[in-house]
């Protein structure tokens, strides 16, 4: 383990690549030809290619950089780009821009400039308190220490083991959850739910040492989790009986103040009624609640509160890219 990064399970880092200090990799993360940056963080299953990542940038899970030899893309310093986010060959994001999530930047963004929508547009440039550059150096002390305790780290996928997992949590009982599930959270709630492979859980209350008194997960009796599902809950996520979340769904219970220069977390639950259809790769970004009986569509971002029985298609709709 390295004693200044942490690069979590199931990533890949190439040769090419290069990673500067205190840098935190989140699991399933592919870097191909990438330079990253001090005091960086890369959030689960990023895509990184041709890239040039500036110091103290943040990217939220699943954000995609797809550079190319011929037109690598370049990441100034302090820029955030928040879940999902795509930024095209040849893009160059200018230091201190939000991107958000699941926004595709085709074009060159300004410096501090926030970005939203496919194709991503300009929607206002940010006023800041100058109070220094984020860095995740204090909370990587905190994952190491974890991992020599033995505890359920991201480090090691002997610690997180179903049956140990269901000792720690002991509402698990009746649980069905895939042994290729990583799950490093507190969980609760009721019978008979169903944890799909490639599922990435994590987040706990300030009770087991999280950053928040709502945080961890839990799940209402039937709930159903299919393949890759993603829970940051951080800051809290509930999911009411028999509501199911398709393939690929991306949920995050927590946010940033854009208006320090060091993007402070902050708690953002999210909350999901009973009998919920959330569809395959939608994105739930909290603060927010969703209603009973709610549908929302295929590749939605949703960033608002959703009234019970309605069908939404979020903010905006994600198109992938074809490869």
């Amino acid at each position: 383990m390295d004693d200044i990064n942490v690069v979590e399970v199931l990533t890949t880092v190439n040769d090419a690549s290069e990673l500067g200090r205190h840098v935190w990799i989140r699991a399933g993360s592919c870097l191909q030809n990438v330079q990253v940056a001090d005091d960086c963080f890369i959030g689960f299953k990023c895509d990184l290619q041709f890239t040039s990542v500036g110091a103290s940038s943040m990217f939220a899970t699943g954000a995609r950089c797809l550079g190319t030899a011929q037109a690598p893309v370049q990441i100034a310093e302090n820029v955030w780009l928040g879940a999902k986010a795509t930024v095209t060959a040849g893009v160059s994001i200018g230091a201190g821009a939000v991107i958000a999530a699941g926004a595709l930047v085709t074009a060159d963004v300004p410096a501090d400039a926030i970005v939203v929508g496919r194709p991503a547009r300009v929607i206002a440039q940010r006023t800041v308190v100058e109070d220094g550059l984020p860095s995740p150096a204090p909370v990587l002390a905190k994952v190491r220490d974890r991992a020599r305790q033995g505890l359920p780290s991201m480090l090691d996928r002997s610690t997180q083991s179903v049956p140990r997992l269901k000792a720690l949590n002991p509402d698990t009982a009746t649980w069905d959850i895939s042994d290729e599930a990583l799950i490093d959270a507190e969980l609760r709630g009721g019978a008979s739910v169903e944890i799909a492979r490639d599922c990435i859980l994590i987040g706990r209350s300030s009770r087991q040492g999280g950053m928040s008194q709502l945080g961890g997960i839990e799940l209402g009796t039937g709930a159903r989790l299919a393949p890759g599902v993603v829970i940051e809950a951080a800051g809290g996520v509930t999911i009411g009986a028999f509501s199911e979340l398709a393939e690929g769904v991306t949920i995050v219970a927590s946010t940033h103040d854009h208006s320090f220069r060091s993007l402070p977390w902050e708690e953002a639950p999210v909350r999901i009624g009973s009998r919920c259809v959330i569809g395959e790769g939608a994105i739930l970004v909290g603060p927010l609640s969703i209603g009973d009986g709610a549908v929302i569509k295929p590749y939605s971002v949703v960033i608002r509160d959703v009234l019970e029985n309605t069908v939404v298609h979020g903010v905006v709709q994600l198109m992938e890219i074809q490869e």
